[in-house]
């Protein structure tokens, strides 16, 4: 598994992050989860994980886990795009 992602894919997080992007991430394992994209933090194995809101509840994921990032449904066209992570 990988330990770090590329400084140009950290910057498509923090972007969706600054923007509270509506966003859906495609994980390695295919899991598909969808929400509200809402801070980058450091979990308690030192990773660098994304936090994002679905339904009122807050997830935890480690960047390194996600393969895919989508942001849609922005309210301005230029903030939705689609990122594959490598």
């Amino acid at each position: 598994m990988k330990t770090t992602i590329s400084c140009d894919v950290h910057d498509y997080f923090e972007i969706v992050c600054m923007r509270k992007s509506q966003i859906t991430i495609t994980l390695h394992s295919e899991k598909i989860i969808s929400g509200e994209a809402s801070d980058i933090i450091l979990n308690q194995e030192k990773q660098e994980c994304l936090q994002m809101r679905v339904n009122n509840a807050l997830y935890t994921i480690p960047l390194t886990e996600i393969k895919h990032l989508h942001a849609h449904n922005n309210p301005t066209s230029a903030h939705n795009f689609q990122v594959k992570i490598t």
